[in-house]
């Protein structure tokens, strides 16, 4: 399944992708994922921190091919406090509001090797989007573990939360289950074994 396989607007993820290395993608085996995303009182997404467990499955990996997509925002994130790699090249269109980063190690893997990387992608204070109150991770590739954090501010808190699938060749969710606020106003849901697909969670405001 090619990268952009899973994004709506695909004809556009793939001219980004095509400015950057993804020669190294499919020798990374997916083994831990974890995003932790930060809703603002506005009920924007101010920013989403991103700590991922890669393993070589081949000699010679040296990057990761980042996509990044948002919605009704007129500004794409910053993509700060990078750990065990650094920025490469980035592709941007501003028009569609997509970002492609190339997340370079600093070293290429041995078939076998494990890298933790982190960064964070955050957004300049009044442009957190909306994004339909929703985030979702995409997987063309199974990944052994995902969690997925969402951090509400407790000025406003959402009425319903829901976590949700949808296996690659579907069109809707086929998979679906209610979420509760825990005592921080935050919630989270876990994938084993996921993918290829999409999972995510998405949330309803009072009286919207």
């Amino acid at each position: 399944m090619p990268i952009d396989a899973l994004w709506a607007r695909r004809e556009r993820v793939a001219n980004l992708l095509s400015k950057v290395d993804t020669s190294s993608d499919l020798k990374l085996g997916r083994i831990s994922q974890h995003d932790r995303i930060e809703i603002s009182a506005d009920g924007g997404q101010k920013s989403v921190w991103v700590r991922q467990i890669l393993r070589a499955e081949q000699d010679g990996p040296d990057r990761w091919a980042l996509v990044f997509e948002t919605e009704e925002s007129d500004v794409l994130p910053e993509i700060v406090n990078v750990r065990n790699c650094h920025l490469g090249r980035i592709a941007r269109d501003h028009e569609a509001n997509i970002m492609v980063a190339e997340m370079m190690f600093e070293r290429p893997l041995t078939r076998g090797e494990t890298l933790i990387m982190e960064y964070q992608l955050v957004f300049p204070e009044g442009h957190a989007p909306k994004g339909n109150n929703t985030f979702a991770r995409k997987f063309r590739l199974p990944v052994r573990e995902y969690v997925i954090e969402v951090r509400f501010d407790e000025a406003n808190l959402p009425s319903r939360v829901q976590q949700y699938s949808v296996p690659a060749g579907d069109e809707t969710p086929s998979r679906r289950r209610n979420l509760t606020l825990d005592s921080g106003g935050g919630v989270h849901a876990v994938a084993l074994g996921f993918g290829p697909g999409v999972f995510g969670i998405r949330w309803e405001w009072p009286n919207r």
